[in-house]
């Protein structure tokens, strides 16, 4: 075992390695096929983790069982950096490594239409006028 002197780290430091332990611990524990309960108690884990990190979101939890395995919704706060929809488990774990789908690419808001517009970090697509019509 590596002897680390957590006196001498700065905050940045200390921060850097509370994440990689974090991180290390959830690949360690989580690199299987798990049940609900068992995926349920990593989601809170994962939850701490992105917590620690400043990730936020306005939800993350609900579930569902999606292509053969359990995904988790997330709508995270902001919406410029990450997306929302439904993830593995995985995928959060990646997400905590600044990794996977959860992250906006740049390819991605490429190819997006111009329709969508940003207003104080929320994203809204304008409708063409006379999409909304009512039937009478």
């Amino acid at each position: 075992m590596t002897d680390i002197d957590i006196d001498g780290l700065s905050i940045e430091e200390l921060e850097q390695l509370r994440d990689a332990v974090n991180q290390r611990l959830l690949q360690l524990r989580y690199s299987e096929r798990h049940t609900l309960p068992e995926l349920l108690r990593m989601l809170e884990e994962v939850k701490a983790v992105l917590n620690d990190q400043g990730k936020q979101w306005r939800s993350l939890e609900r579930w569902q069982w999606m292509d053969g395995q359990i995904r988790f919704w997330l709508n995270p706060t902001d919406q410029v950096q990450y997306q929302s929809g439904w993830y593995t488990i995985d995928e959060l774990i990646q997400w905590s490594r600044n990794n996977g789908p959860v992250l906006v690419t740049e390819e991605l808001e490429d190819e997006e239409d111009e329709s969508w517009t940003d207003v104080d970090g929320v994203r809204i697509r304008w409708l063409p006028d006379g999409s909304m019509q009512r039937e009478g």
